[in-house]
């Protein structure tokens, strides 16, 4: 048995630890176990302590594990010891077996920390020189009668003469900075609430899309200090709400090479509301995935009109938004409230092709001799309701790429040099609040918050606050690591159910083009038959090779045929009249000079033949 394990506990005590160490090694000598010149020179070593302090605020996943505690005391209520008592989860030795990994739940916070200390110095340069919001004397007030402190100090009967006292006056305390860890420091309360006013935080959630289970949980940046878990609260979402826009419109028929005109609208019928795009850039004409790449607000708000503002609000619930979504125009551009965690079951949701899944991350509890007191059943995938069509979940999983190849989320690929397939979308809310990024894989689903305390802390820069710059780094840094592990080899590559041939022709169309396309009928008159008949129409009658075509009828849509389905129907239709290879060859001319703004190089293919003979 050990001989005074406190006094000799070589991290509180480690003067009495090597002394007795080296109290054993001379007995050792004495009783011929070791000789005296190794016993000298062992002497001479220092004591090395390998020690990590585990507990409720130390210790890896210490937001899930405090998650986790507040469900298993509601769960061990209904089970009790075999002579009746109930179950104490500190003392009973219980083995909680969950879902996180615990390598991705430590990249997860190594990505974190690396980032917010960054981000955190990003801030404060930010405001130099000029009175930083933390600053402010008002908000000061607003949050000292918020804190614990106060509303004690008023139930015992204060003044506030007596508790602003108190509020200024400098007491031994100790903080949480990134650049020294925790200190000492002799500040008031005070002084305590404008630090950490200024201190930004996180959440970050990693799930697997197809089953539901969590991987990894980031509460926030340190628990001991910031116990709020950020995976669960709710902050205005931005941006990443314009995907259940963009799927509403899908859902709703509207194909996406289907131009929207980039211009700033007064809405009189909704107070004159008079939405305006980050940029303040307008013209010219977007396709959907164009706008969906560029995070194009006018856009958004024109197709949430064309979809249906309580259609939209209806497929936000049903894709995982639990919480109030006010039937507005403006939830286009991320108005709602909602937290990370239902924005990772919605983006789940388009990830498994319009599957929802139940999020799971509680497998069984055991006692400590083994036995399994109670089994959690993880999700049974093929029950998860389907929401929106797997066709038009292809077509938006394909959008979202292009906002990571082309768009707000490519610093994945120039900055992180990540190769893997990556659907996602940033979002920032007004005045830079709320930075977000929600991206997926086709094996991960992960997403990032980040923000201050209150939205009134922000930065100034939107180059700063916007979420590719506050939230995305996250997201990059953690699925490098994962990329970087061999351990984690079935997480870490492989390719998106790319969209059937069919439904991948709706969606061959530049991004942006500088005016709206233009169709005529056969007088001359503007068509106002869907894009999809005008296009074809419009291939038809351009030049002399179409002549005998521009008798043909293009073919009727049929009663709730889908647009695969009918896209299919059509390309057999085309085939039929397509019969000449010289055919197929002035179509695709035609198409890239209407659509794509090129001449054809009629020469080109003369210069070829004359280096070939």
């Amino acid at each position: 048995m050990l001989k005074a394990n406190t006094y000799y506990n070589p991290a509180r005590h480690p003067e009495n630890a090597l002394a007795r160490r080296n109290v054993v090694l001379t007995q050792m000598v004495k009783y011929n176990y070791l000789k005296q010149a190794v016993c000298d020179s062992l002497k001479q070593l220092p004591i090395k302590v390998e020690y990590y302090k585990e507990g409720h605020n130390e210790g890896l996943a210490t937001y899930f594990r405090e998650h986790l505690r507040l469900e298993l005391e509601e769960i061990l209520k209904d089970f009790t010891k075999s002579d009746g008592t109930p179950y104490n989860l500190y003392t009973d030795g219980l083995k909680i077996y969950t879902t996180v990994n615990s390598r991705m739940q430590r990249y997860a916070e190594e990505a974190v920390e690396e980032h917010m200390a960054k981000l955190q110095q990003d801030l404060y340069d930010n405001w130099k020189k000029r009175t930083a919001p933390w600053q402010d004397e008002n908000l000061l007030k607003s949050m000292m009668k918020q804190s614990p402190r106060y509303e004690t100090l008023k139930k015992q009967g204060y003044s506030e003469a007596e508790i602003e006292e108190i509020f200024t006056t400098p007491v031994a305390m100790r903080i949480f900075t990134w650049e020294e860890g925790e200190v000492e420091k002799e500040w008031s309360p005070l002084d305590s609430i404008r630090h950490y006013l200024s201190i930004l935080n996180t959440g970050f959630l990693v799930t697997e899309p197809e089953s539901g289970m969590v991987r990894a949980w980031v509460g926030g940046i340190d628990h001991q200090y910031f116990q709020y878990d950020h995976v669960k609260s709710r902050r205005q979402v931005g941006s990443i709400f314009k995907p259940i826009v963009y799927a509403a419109a899908l859902e709703s028929g509207m194909l996406p090479c289907e131009y929207t005109a980039n211009e700033q609208v007064t809405y009189t019928e909704f107070n004159n509301w008079r939405p305006r795009n980050a940029d303040n850039e307008y013209g010219g004409v977007y396709s959907m995935e164009g706008a969906l790449s560029q995070s194009v607000n006018s856009v958004a708000v024109e197709i949430i009109l064309r979809a249906g503002v309580g259609e939209t609000k209806d497929l936000a619930k049903k894709m995982g938004i639990d919480g109030y979504v006010p039937k507005e125009p403006s939830i286009a551009l991320g108005t709602p409230d909602a937290s990370l965690y239902e924005m990772i079951q919605v983006y789940s949701t388009i990830a498994n092709r319009g599957r929802r899944p139940s999020l799971h991350y509680l497998d069984r509890i055991e006692t400590a001799d083994g036995k399994v007191l109670v089994k959690f059943r993880r999700p049974n995938t093929g029950s998860f309701p389907q929401v929106m069509s797997p066709d038009h979940a292809d077509m938006l999983i394909k959008m979202m790429q292009a906002v990571v190849d082309s768009g707000t989320g490519r610093r994945l690929r120039y900055e992180f040099g990540l190769g893997n397939d990556i659907a996602g979308k940033t979002g920032t809310t007004q005045n830079n609040s709320d930075g977000w990024f929600i991206g997926f894989t086709p094996k991960l689903v992960a997403g990032a918050w980040v923000g201050a305390e209150t939205p009134q802390v922000h930065f100034r820069s939107t180059r700063l606050g916007q979420g590719g710059y506050s939230a995305l780094p996250i997201w990059g840094r953690f699925m490098r690591k994962v990329n970087s592990d061999g351990a984690l080899k079935d997480w870490r590559w492989g390719k998106f159910t790319p969209p059937v041939d069919s439904v991948m022709a709706l969606m061959q169309c530049p991004h942006f083009l500088p005016e709206m396309p233009m169709f005529v009928d056969d007088l001359g008159l503007p068509d106002s038959t869907n894009f999809f008949q005008r296009l074809f129409k419009n291939l038809k009658k351009d030049d002399e090779g179409f002549q005998q075509e521009a008798s043909l009828q293009m073919p009727e849509r049929l009663p709730d045929e889908t647009d695969a389905q009918y896209a299919q129907r059509v390309k057999a239709w085309r085939a039929v009249e397509e019969q000449k290879d010289g055919q197929r060859e002035q179509r695709k001319n035609f198409w890239s000079k209407v659509l794509f703004g090129k001449e054809k190089k009629e020469n080109e293919e003369k210069n070829n033949r004359e280096r070939n003979n």
